[in-house]
């Protein structure tokens, strides 16, 4: 019996057994289950070394150029801001073979409203600053300078958004029905055609479907960068681009699954000449959910004397001061350099402040249950003096709409000159002028040119600023006509409602014959009569 027994596990044991059924997924399944490990890295700080080798392999050009990086990348995505901040230091390879430091350094900064991008190099004694507002310049940035950033924020080269994302948008995609294997993993392959390019990733179900290899090509009217391919370079003479990740080693970190280390390689594909570069990139520590306001991660240390670069329109060049700061101007975009403690009160939906820093001699009772019209000018400008004439035409209908007109100098001239001039002038309204610093007062109420008109409503919360006198009508009809015919009726009293001295509850409509009986023999002596009924009550008006 124990024969038979241990002859029938061994038969067991050489039957040949069936593979387990490989779990069918969709694209949608295999893009969720991808996004759902890769999600939970919002927040770190990334230090990896790459290592790059280009190989031209054009007849003219035989070198081989060398270059190995440290970089340190921080990282952190609230689902509706991203800052990140990123350094590094290039360590170039001496004629001796020895791995020497470069004496430069090169930072980059999105601190959720500016990029900055810090160069430095003190051997040269040179530093530059150059900052944008564009949130795709730090995309970019990151994209082409640091190839390490790709394969941890699942981002494939030439794209600016994780792969995941772009691939959703296809033009066309499909899994392969057979599964491939990448080194011991069994791993699913996307194909995708987009206006990105052609794709193929490959997504490992052991480490979070992570990817494990990817091929991506780019041909000439495909989107690199988030710009047509061929608007790079020559159209007659670029063919396009290729990508590939492949060897992708994973670490399982605080429960997510990170790519550690990776080999990427891009080829250029021109008429008569191919190019190429190979990347090995590995994370040589990373920290998961950092404190980065203790590390101040997001604060951009540069020496003060460092030229800055702002390629915004307007474009304008300043020189770093610790003791100035950069505004993001909410009206037109515009990037200001300024001290630290200036900061624009007045705006759209914002309360019209206090006229501090003027001697605008403007009462709240001129005010009280009134909108304001203000304006800032220049007495010797004549666009300021035509909004003023204009203003001063219109006063007695403004009047009329409880609007309170004032206007503020917002140049230095001699009181004397203005007084001199406002007499001249017969202006209807109170005029000051700023007493304080004029370029900080200007700043503060947010006077980005002169004249400068600014309308509140009843509530002097500021509802338009910036437009132009001749645009004032319109500005009344959109946002004040209304107002003032709605505060008129409302503060217009209601006729009394004539007293009938019936005590009788109200009745329903059911009983309007008996009603009507019961009135006649009571108003008799009255010819007509109109009677409006109402569920709360009735109302008698005589005729």
């Amino acid at each position: 019996m124990k024969v038979m027994y241990k002859l029938l596990i061994i038969s067991a044991c050489c039957i040949a057994v069936p593979a387990f059924a490989v779990e069918k997924l969709s694209v949608s399944e295999l893009l969720d289950r991808y996004a759902a490990n890769q999600d939970k890295l919002k927040s770190f700080v990334a230090k990896t070394e790459e290592v790059s080798t280009r190989l031209p392999q054009d007849a003219q050009v035989r070198q081989t150029r060398m270059e190995r990086t440290m970089v340190e990348f921080r990282y952190e995505d609230s689902g509706s801001d991203l800052a990140v901040y990123y350094w590094f230091r290039d360590l170039v390879r001496g004629d001796d073979g020895i791995w020497v430091q470069e004496d430069r350094y090169h930072s980059l900064l999105w601190d959720r409203k500016l990029y900055y991008e810090y160069y430095k190099a003190p051997v040269l004694d040179y530093s530059k600053v150059v900052v944008t507002s564009d949130k795709d310049y730090i995309k970019r940035a990151i994209a082409v300078g640091y190839a390490g950033a790709g394969p941890i924020l699942g981002i494939l080269y030439g794209d600016l958004e994780r792969f995941d994302s772009i691939l959703r948008q296809s033009d066309s995609i499909s899994v392969r029905s057979e599964l491939e294997r990448i080194g011991l993993v069994d791993c699913y392959v996307i194909d995708a055609k987009s206006e990105h390019g052609t794709y193929a990733v490959w997504l490992d179900p052991e480490h979070g479907y992570g990817i494990a290899k990817a091929v991506v090509h780019k041909g000439p009217e495909d989107l690199l960068h988030g710009r047509p391919l061929s608007s790079y370079r020559k159209r007659e003479s670029y063919k396009g681009q290729s990508f590939f990740m492949e060897n992708v080693l994973f670490e399982n970190i605080k429960g997510i699954w990170i790519p550690a280390e990776a080999d990427i390689r891009t080829v250029i594909n021109r008429q008569d000449s191919t190019s190429s570069g190979h990347h090995h990139y590995k994370i040589a520590q990373i920290d998961i959910n950092p404190d980065h306001a203790e590390l101040q991660s997001f604060v951009l240390d540069v020496q003060n004397g460092t030229r800055i670069r702002i390629i915004d329109e307007p474009k304008f060049e300043y020189i770093w001061d610790d003791g100035k700061k950069f505004v993001v101007d909410e009206w037109d975009g515009s990037i200001r350099y300024v001290p630290k403690d200036w900061s624009i009160q007045v705006g759209i939906g914002k309360p019209l402040p206090k006229f501090e820093g003027t001697d605008l001699n403007l009462s709240a009772e001129q005010t009280k249950a009134r909108a304001i019209l203000l304006c800032f000018f220049d007495m010797n400008q004549s666009p300021s003096r035509h909004c003023i004439k204009q203003s001063a035409q219109k006063a007695e209908e403004l009047k009329e709409k409880d609007v309170a007109v004032a206007a503020v100098q917002a140049s230095e001239v001699p009181e004397k000159t203005l007084n001199e001039w406002k007499k001249k002038s017969n202006i209807p309204f109170p005029v000051g002028a700023i007493t304080a610093d004029i370029e900080k007062t200007r700043f503060t109420w947010g006077v980005r040119s002169l004249p400068w008109l600014i309308l509140t409503n009843w509530e002097q919360t500021v509802i338009a600023e910036g437009f132009g006198i001749d645009e004032l009508d319109e500005e009344l009809k959109k946002n004040i006509d209304t107002e003032h015919a709605f505060q008129k009726n409302k503060a217009t009293p209601t006729k009394p409602v004539a007293q009938t001295g019936l005590s009788d509850p109200a009745k329903s409509f059911l009983d309007a014959e008996a009603i009507l009986a019961g009135w006649e023999s009571i108003y008799a002596g009255i010819r007509t009569m109109r009677v409006s009924y109402r569920l709360s009550g009735y109302r008698v008006t005589r005729q």
